[in-house]
């Protein structure tokens, strides 16, 4: 997903480049099962009208339009207009797939967060993988609550990436796993808002319904995986993430990435290892329409 920073720029540290979108478009393809089980779990049923918030690609969109059915009803916003593009075009192909009449009207429209607006409120707001690109995180649940009717859901999905290994340990997959873990890791502190989450709602006067939390994993076999790790692995690379230094000793030891993928698939097979990805944590709440100020949540701009 995309925000703006506060000149203007994306907040999206791998950009928006045709590659990117396509390893977006790949990591949905592994925790689109489990965020439609998530969003199921929450609440989202037959009929809602529904705004997926930092869609991207259309992802998750398309998944609510599938529970929502031919009565509901999703829109997807973006700031990015080389995502919307992308999600457009996957809509219409998707519009002339057999049996896609069973599924809810799609729209896509370009949007900064949290500075949203609309004619009416919605049934449910929802996001995968947005939060932890906010600068405010807080101000803007509380912005967006405001964008649903009182009984209605909100709901939110991020990665906890401290389960990232590979077990038995391997020296390559390790080495790999090691430099995506560094490079989502500042000061400290997780870039993704999945632990975190559940405070999150807390600090903002909404107080969690619910929560879920699905760890992936698979070993050699498995067709996502993989491509998955090392195609992250080299976006973050490419994006100069981890520290230079860090990156050339990891660079170093992960060697060519042009055949990494067949090295690992190699390597894991041999030791019947497994990957271990990140845990895909959802929060939710049904809102009542009055948000609980807790102390932080005052402190809170609006």
């Amino acid at each position: 997903m995309t925000t703006t920073g506060e000149r203007g720029e994306s907040a999206y540290l791998l950009g928006h480049s045709p590659t990117e979108l396509d390893r977006l478009v790949l990591q949905a393809r592994l925790y689109d099962p489990i965020t439609t089980q998530a969003l199921r779990l929450a609440g989202l049923s037959s009929g809602m009208r529904v705004l997926d918030v930092g869609c991207g690609a259309g992802d998750v969109t398309f998944a609510a339009a599938a529970i929502v059915g031919p009565t509901g009803a999703v829109t997807g916003i973006d700031a990015a207009p080389a995502a919307l593009e992308l999600a457009h075009a996957r809509a219409a192909r998707r519009a002339a797939e057999p049996g896609r009449e069973r599924e809810g009207v799609i729209s896509f429209r370009e949007a900064t967060l949290p500075d949203v607006t609309l004619d009416e409120p919605v049934d449910a707001v929802i996001g995968r993988l947005i939060l932890g690109h906010l600068p405010d995180p807080v101000t803007a649940l509380r912005r967006l609550s405001r964008l649903v009717r009182p009984g209605g859901l909100i709901a939110f999905q991020d990665f906890d990436n401290h389960p990232l290994r590979v077990v038995p340990a391997t020296p390559l997959a390790d080495a790999v796993l090691q430099t995506i873990a560094e490079a989502l890791t500042v000061d400290g502190t997780d870039l993704g808002a999945g632990a975190r989450l559940y405070s999150l709602f807390q600090e903002a006067g909404l107080p969690p319904s619910g929560i879920s939390a699905t760890t992936p994993m698979g070993g050699a076999e498995d067709a996502t995986i993989l491509p998955l790790v090392v195609q992250t692995y080299r976006a973050l690379s490419m994006a100069g993430l981890p520290a230079r230094n860090r990156a050339r000793e990891a660079a170093r030891r992960v060697g060519d990435p042009d055949s990494l993928l067949e090295r690992m698939r190699s390597e894991i097979a041999e030791t019947r290892a497994v990957v271990i990805m990140p845990t895909a944590v959802t929060v939710w709440t049904v809102w009542n329409g009055e948000r609980e100020e807790s102390q932080t949540a005052a402190r809170q701009p609006t």
